[in-house]
């Protein structure tokens, strides 16, 4: 759908040189490196601005890396749809995913009236952006109907994202106003350095999506995985006789419907556990009941007061 000239990556330092090698077509002057980091909205708001600053009134999509795509093409189909209405509506897109099972790990979306249809693909007004609920809600969610997985797939404007931010994160404005000035310029990475700390922490859907009014939203039904989640990374791989999935160096005994996962050279034994996801990678441990995955965002946040970010 676009040519690689205009395919942009925002990473983290370490990751540049894996992202490059996984995607080989990529431009490596079109790999943007965080500072550090700070969330969706920062990052999305940053490159958008260095876009912005090589072609004006761009129309962009925002598609997060760790997803899985069945039907491609109806995913290009609902994609192409979005794009075409973010060109002409200063609206903020967002495409919401038909729940296969109650989970508590995704926000959802609750969808309003229908707006208008984009080449065959119904478009909805957002009622409203729900937080990742617990198991009982999220059965009631799916009994409903009118409730959507948040993708975190967006489209929109560049000149609608900065009206936004300027609106409902006043404080992204300064810091990015002085990023966008010096954009292509010599000074831009020293500028990035200092500013790009200052920007809001915390994800575009929080930060901006929430509170705005002018989000509309694209019901999907492709086949989509988040891959960051455990148990859909659980479901979608392969079992040993007894339900176990496992990937790296791992040694058990006695378990049970585990996912058991080790990067990095570190040797894994788990003896007589079920249900579990134990995860060892670099230097950091998961130790969680499948049936409690959607409470890591917790421990996430407990580890960021505690100014242990660099582990995460």
């Amino acid at each position: 759908m676009f040519p690689w000239k205009r395919i942009w990556v925002v990473t983290k330092p370490t990751q540049k040189e894996d992202v490059l090698a996984h995607v080989p077509g990529l431009i490596s002057s079109n790999v943007f490196i965080e500072p550090c980091p700070k969330g969706t909205a920062a990052a999305i708001s940053w490159a958008t601005a260095r876009i912005e600053s090589l072609h004006t009134n761009s129309v962009i999509a925002v598609l997060p890396s760790d997803h899985l795509i069945e039907d491609e093409e109806e995913f290009r189909r609902v994609l192409d749809a979005g794009l075409s209405f973010a060109g002409f509506n200063p609206c903020l897109v967002t495409f919401g995913i038909k729940p296969s099972r109650a989970e508590p790990a995704y926000g959802y979306i609750e969808i309003g009236r229908l707006k208008t249809k984009v080449r065959d693909k119904d478009c909805y007004d957002v009622m409203a952006f729900h937080e990742k609920p617990d198991r009982e809600t999220a059965l009631n969610y799916l009994s409903l109907g009118s409730f959507f997985w948040n993708s975190g797939i967006f489209a929109f404007s560049s000149a609608v994202l900065f009206e936004a931010l300027k609106k409902w994160m006043p404080a992204a404005r300064e810091p990015l106003e002085h990023i966008r000035s010096l954009s292509g310029s010599k000074e831009e990475a020293s500028v990035v350095s200092r500013y790009y700390n200052l920007m809001p922490d915390g994800s575009l859907d929080k930060g901006l999506l929430e509170k705005a009014s002018n989000v509309v939203v694209f019901p999907c039904n492709y086949g989509w995985h988040d891959m960051g989640v455990w148990e859909t990374y659980y479901d979608l791989s392969a079992k040993d006789e007894d339900g176990n999935a496992v990937d790296g160096l791992v040694a058990s005994v006695g378990c049970k419907n585990c996912l058991l996962m080790s990067e990095g050279g570190i040797l894994l034994a788990a003896v007589g556990t079920e249900n579990m996801v134990i995860v060892a990678e670099g230097d950091a441990v998961l130790v969680c009941p499948r049936n409690r995955l959607g409470e890591i965002q917790q421990a996430v946040e407990k580890i960021r007061k505690e100014g242990l970010v660099e582990y995460l």
